[in-house]
């Protein structure tokens, strides 16, 4: 099933606009001062960096309009169909468990990169070098994505095949 196009529902909240692979907004869910909401069309997906908040179409919705999950769908026009699904085991929950507090922990530890990041762009611009700012926005920009598909339950399996490699990114962020 193909849902509602997250940049036409979030647009019908906040004027986007686009830049690059990515729309901006400000952010309905704190006092946004400059557009800090980015929405990517692509991964149907949004992330606030001032507020630490994302997630997916339902998700916005929720914290929007401010309603239950099964409100949520009802607004966006998803159907109740619920499918078959296999009961869960309880190590199966438990190794759920951990992906999601490993995934949880890394995104936390790339948010305090994008901070650092933010910083080396800033002082890369006021020392006028623009070779070293795009460096620095090109490792912001790889940052951004993978902080948005760690908040993706889909890709655990994926992460975690890759956790040796995603931990050296994110080897010695004290949290």
């Amino acid at each position: 099933m193909h849902g509602p196009n997250i940049v036409e529902i979030i647009g019908q909240h906040v004027e986007l606009r686009k830049v690059g692979r990515e729309y901006f907004g400000l952010c309905p869910l704190h006092d946004d001062r400059r557009p800090s909401l980015r929405v990517n069309a692509e991964k149907q997906v949004w992330y606030c960096d001032p507020c630490g908040t994302g997630g997916d179409i339902i998700r916005f919705i929720e914290l929007a309009e401010r309603v239950s999950f099964k409100d949520a769908l009802s607004i966006l026009g998803i159907g109740d169909e619920r499918e078959y699904r296999p009961s869960i085991t309880q190590a199966k929950r438990k190794a759920a468990s951990i992906a999601a507090a490993w995934m949880a922990e890394q995104r936390q530890k790339i948010n305090a990169l994008l901070g650092e990041k933010l910083e080396q762009i800033e002082l890369a611009d006021e020392i006028g070098d623009g070779e070293l700012a795009e460096t620095f926005l090109r490792e912001q920009s790889f940052l951004r994505d993978l902080n948005d598909d760690l908040d993706l339950a889909r890709y655990a399996g994926d992460f975690l095949s890759l956790k040796d490699s995603i931990e050296l990114i994110t080897e010695g962020v004290c949290l």
